[in-house]
């Protein structure tokens, strides 16, 4: 990665990338991530678009509030809003990695305006679907049997491969596993956040910006069946399958670029 630029949303300093010249994407990575989720997929894509990748707050060369014990899908999408604005890139396509989905689905929900189009790679909306309850009870089991053991650094190991899989860490790599064991706060933040978000099925359904869907044929099936779910909501969704785990960005870039670049073709 290259050394960021930063600009201020809600009171903390949001670190960011701007290269290309083109119709804007901003890239929004999940939790665990950073802006550095997005190498393979920059590659696959290939000239011809305005790129804006930022760390969440709390993440990489982000800073948080202190003291940061909490977050929302709101206040991330908040964030998300004031660099669109920030970076004149209105109306933007957005591109947004499981929790960085939620962000993106959410400024769709209440600020249509800033966003053209919308990639969303697998959601975890778990109350979308009858095994979201077991599987949330399951991982943050896993979480809490990962911090006895290991700390803060096991705790994270454990959400990696809870959702990615076994061979998570080894596809992410030594430079983005050490990325995410230095923020364990943005971590424990966002794992809090997720099944607080109060969004209702006649709100989805109300979205009308193009989306397309992605989900990976490896990933555990109650991370996967949301995005089935959400594009049968959604009346304006498409759902595209991938022959990978949750890391999309990182295992089927090609799917992801292909799919940024449908949405930048529609009129």
């Amino acid at each position: 990665m290259t050394s960021p630029a930063t600009l201020e949303a809600a009171g903390v300093e949001l670190a960011y990338e701007d290269h290309g010249a083109g119709p804007p994407l901003v890239l929004v990575h999940g939790t665990t991530g950073t802006r550095a989720i997005w190498r393979e997929t920059l590659d696959a894509l290939g000239a011809g678009f305005r790129t804006i990748a930022y760390d969440r707050r709390g993440y990489g060369d982000s800073g948080a509030p202190e003291p940061y014990t909490g977050t929302t899908v709101g206040e991330q999408a908040d964030d998300l809003a004031a660099l669109i604005r920030t970076l004149d890139a209105a109306p933007a396509l957005v591109c947004g990695h499981s929790f960085g989905a939620l962000a993106a689905l959410e400024v769709l929900r209440s600020e249509p305006e800033l966003a053209r189009a919308a990639v969303l790679i697998e959601p975890p909306l778990l109350w979308l679907t009858p095994a979201g309850s077991e599987a949330a009870s399951e991982l943050r089991e896993a979480i809490e049997a990962g911090a006895r053991e290991r700390g803060a650094d096991g705790a994270v190991d454990a959400f990696v491969t809870g959702t990615g899989g076994p061979d998570a860490l080894e596809l992410l790599g030594a430079d983005r596993v050490e990325a995410a064991h230095a923020a364990p706060r943005a971590f424990a933040a966002d794992v809090g956040a997720v099944s607080a978000w109060a969004v209702s099925p006649r709100e989805l359904r109300a979205i009308e910006t193009p989306v397309i869907l992605l989900a990976g044929t490896r990933t555990p099936r109650a991370w996967r069946e949301p995005s089935d779910a959400l594009a049968g909501m959604l009346p304006n969704a498409d759902l595209r399958e991938c022959d990978s785990s949750h890391l999309i960005p990182v295992e089927a870039p090609a799917d992801v670029a292909a799919a940024i670049r449908a949405l930048a073709d529609q009129p």
